[in-house]
């Protein structure tokens, strides 16, 4: 799209504002879930609208294949000799960094202590008149194990008590925000189980992993004072444990857990309580996949296969004989092309080493009790079957009513040949099921194919194993080293 131009006070962006700056030279979209939304532009000294172009004026653009145009507000810019002025914008949502509220909650838990924070964020404001709406899809009734600690008595920003700080509703409640125009959404989970995959071979162009175990630890000393008086607890442990296994323990303060003095066995529950909440045995790790969407250079395919900010998506990587179900945690939008430029995707799995089957495992996920990921459960593996990579168990991620199964595994003994009988690899639990039997076509071993049946009653059966290189595609031999990559995405049954 052409972007277009807005004076600083406009609130609906529906009109073409001032103009639309046609002369852009490239204008870009970055947006993190729960981190930066920002909008980068060039601009020639000689483009139509040039001189309206002015700090504190709105830019409006698209932001991702919806084509809903958002807005952001331009903060700073750099003129270089060349005469191509380069803009920075940050999304309107940035400025609640400049309204400041303060207060205290009174005893309320769940949701009702979530709507209190809200209605106090839109109402008693400084300056008064926030303009930004909050709303939520977290369970009616739930219980938090802390209060907001944020409201402290002193003032804080808004966009801080949303997630910028110790005790935040982001620390508190977990979730994804999304910002849209002037409303603020807190997502239990944002985005969709998409049935869309980065194949390496086929749209994948680069990839690139990092891992860091540096500051993990899986035991903690948890302790409550108020600054007269104190409990220490005795030593816990979590449900994960270091790439080292050296059982690293750290102090852990709860004393904002409690309104009161707790007992030491109540320390030593909150205290193992936060250690698996968040997940502080897990090292740093993310995932950058360079890949081409097939409906950006085939618009034939456009609406069959497409994936946004925190869309659940599978990655194929046969160098590693395995595969991974993962979070877009970052998109990058080219507004003049309408297509997305980058995306940076953040594991699901338990790690992402055990995820693609790379060595140096552990346990894996965000090391902030902020995370929000689908629910996953480990399948039962039949016997007579194992996993391809050592530890890679099979997975089922599941997001509302549609779940998601990710494995590969091999046979313990060669079946000769793998033919019609159908062989149970193993066997979904029950709540994540498919309504109905499913069956897929999917790829094995080198020129080989293999049909899948998920049953209704949970087992995930192999069968058909064909060379599809030879002249009559006739069934071949399943030997104990033979790939068997799983995938498939289903609606749950009631």
């Amino acid at each position: 799209m052409i972007p277009i131009l807005y004076e600083k006070d406009e609130i609906a962006f529906v009109s073409n504002g001032l103009g639309r700056l046609r002369d852009c030279i490239t204008c870009e979209v970055t947006e993190e879930r729960n981190g930066i939304y920002e909008c980068d532009f060039e601009y020639p000294t000689n483009g139509a609208h040039y001189s309206d172009i002015q700090i504190g004026r709105i830019i409006g653009v698209t932001h991702d294949d919806t084509g809903d145009i958002q807005p952001f507000d331009i903060v700073s810019y750099e003129k270089p000799i060349d005469g191509i002025v380069k803009f920075h914008c940050t999304h309107i949502s940035y400025r609640q960094s400049y309204y400041t509220v303060s207060g205290k909650p009174t005893s309320y838990h769940g949701a009702t202590l979530l709507e209190w924070v809200f209605t106090k964020l839109k109402n008693d404001t400084q300056p008064a008149g926030n303009p930004f709406n909050y709303s939520h899809n977290a369970a009616e009734g739930s219980s938090y194990s802390a209060h907001f600690s944020c409201f402290d008595g002193l003032p804080h920003t808004v966009r801080s008590i949303l997630g910028g700080m110790e005790g935040s509703v982001l620390d508190v409640v977990g979730g994804e925000y999304e910002w849209d125009k002037w409303d603020v959404i807190l997502h239990s989970s944002r985005g969709q189980l998409r049935d869309f995959t980065i194949r390496y071979g086929v749209n994948m162009l680069d990839y690139n992993e990092e891992y860091n175990s540096e500051g993990a630890y899986s035991a903690c000393i948890p302790y409550w004072t108020d600054g007269t008086q104190m409990i220490i607890g005795d030593r816990q442990t979590g449900s994960a444990t270091t790439v080292t296994g050296r059982g690293e323990t750290v102090p852990l303060d709860v004393s904002d857990k409690f309104e009161g003095k707790p007992t030491k066995a109540q320390v030593n529950a909150e205290g193992k309580s936060q250690l698996n909440k968040l997940k502080s045995a897990l090292p740093a790790q993310s995932i950058k996949v360079e890949f081409v969407r097939l409906q950006d250079t085939m618009p034939e395919l456009a609406g069959l296969m497409t994936c946004r900010l925190c869309d659940t998506i599978r990655v194929v990587f046969p160098d590693y004989n395995s595969s991974g179900t993962f979070k877009i945690a970052k998109i990058v939008w080219d507004v003049l092309a309408d297509r997305y430029e980058e995306m940076e995707l953040g594991e699901l799995s338990t790690t992402l080493a055990e995820a693609l089957g790379v060595s140096g495992g552990g346990s894996g996920g965000s090391s902030s009790a902020s995370s929000a990921s689908p629910d996953e459960v480990e399948c039962t593996i039949a016997s007579g079957w194992t996993n391809y990579t050592e530890d890679v168990n099979p997975v089922v991620t599941r997001s509302g009513g549609v779940a998601m199964l990710s494995w590969a595994c091999k046979p313990t003994t060669a079946i000769n040949p793998l033919n019609t009988t159908q062989h149970t690899v193993c066997t979904i639990p029950e709540g994540y099921r498919p309504a109905h039997t499913q069956y897929y076509l999917q790829q094995g071993s080198t020129t080989t194919m293999f049909l899948v049946t998920l049953s209704s009653n949970g087992d995930v059966q192999v069968s058909r194993l064909r060379n599809m290189a030879s002249a009559n595609g006739s069934y071949v031999n399943a030997a104990t080293n033979s790939w068997f990559p799983i995938h498939a995405t289903y609606v749950i049954g009631g």
